[in-house]
């Protein structure tokens, strides 16, 4: 008896619906990185936020890996379009969408199948041919991680500070002319946060 995939909803159904439900839905994706494992494998570890509106103080966020670099004709690539995509569809699964039975998505059983069939692959190319990793100089600007930004969020939402008036709030704290929470330092972010927990 062979495995059904006739339980999983696709990606795209539970966006579908996700748009149904909340027409105002923004989804950005919020991290990519390159994780290297203990036997030299690697995976891209990507991360998506999805708010229902723009003054959801609580998003759906959720993280996937994919395979780097891909080891199928359909992920060798794309392989940063495939763990966003994957990353998508847990995050809208966290929301409630599709997940009659399941979590996963079809695309992720899909992908694994893939991985698992031996017959398809593509070639494998080392990891320094393909990304060179590289230090990150000290004085690089460090921004908000999203775990600040929707901390400020909620607690401005607490405390009744509208989305429109919430940049405004920033910078008095700050004493600076910032015009989205995206450009703020993660020091800037802790102080906010400790502004608005007093």
């Amino acid at each position: 008896m062979g495995f059904s995939l006739d339980n999983y909803v696709d990606v795209a159904t539970r966006l579908r619906l996700a748009f149904d439900k909340y027409p105002d839905l923004r989804i950005q994706e919020t991290a990519r990185e390159i994780v290297e494992m203990p036997d030299k494998s690697c995976f891209i570890r990507c991360t998506v936020t999805v708010w229902r509106d723009g003054t959801d103080p609580i998003p759906s966020i959720a993280t996937a890996c994919e395979l780097y670099p891909g080891r199928t004709p359909y992920t060798k690539t794309s392989e940063n379009e495939v763990g966003f995509t994957s990353a998508l569809g847990r995050a809208l699964g966290y929301m409630g969408f599709g997940i009659t039975n399941a979590i996963a998505t079809k695309d992720e059983v899909k992908a694994a199948q893939s991985r698992q069939n031996n017959t398809h692959l593509a070639s494998v190319v080392p990891l320094h041919e393909v990304e060179q990793p590289f230090d990150v100089p000290a004085d690089t600007k460090q921004y908000a991680t999203p775990k600040q930004r929707g901390l400020i969020r909620a607690l401005g939402f607490e405390k009744k500070i509208g989305t429109a008036d919430l940049i405004t709030y920033i910078n008095k704290v700050l004493d600076n002319k910032y015009s989205s929470i995206e450009a703020i330092t993660k020091d800037e972010a802790s102080q906010v946060i400790e502004a608005l927990q007093k």
